[in-house]
């Protein structure tokens, strides 16, 4: 078993890789800037390529194998590869409530809560 998941890993491997090295393929975060071959990959996997998920020094998590699996994940380091990180976080729904004082009677009935908008969770 373990001889037949080393050779599937290499594959594997070899067929998101082996594609980019000799294509030159890489995932752009622009829309307007993908190339059709870049457009087929993409529709092929889904919405996002393959990946890692990453902590806040960008190292990769893997916690089948114990790496980095105690750390938590950063959607910066794991998503703004390709993503637009800093657009993304200053949009209106995703700031929204941010910074707002909770009020009183709200704090003491969800105190888990961190603002009366929907940054802090909900409720």
């Amino acid at each position: 078993m373990r001889g037949w998941k080393r050779c599937f890993s290499l594959v594997m491997v070899g067929f998101f890789l082996f594609p980019n090295l000799v294509h030159g393929i890489t995932f752009t975060p622009e829309v307007v800037k993908r190339s059709k071959k870049e457009q087929q990959i993409r529709r092929f996997f889904g919405v996002c390529p393959p990946f890692y998920l990453r902590d806040e020094q960008g190292r990769i998590i893997n916690p089948v194998r114990g790496k980095n699996a105690n750390e938590p994940y950063s959607p910066k380091m794991t998503c703004g590869v390709c993503h637009d990180y800093k657009l993304i976080t200053s949009a209106y729904h995703f700031q929204q409530g941010r910074g707002e004082k909770l009020p009183l009677w709200m704090a003491k009935r969800y105190p888990w809560v961190k603002s009366p908008g929907q940054y802090g969770g909900r409720w």
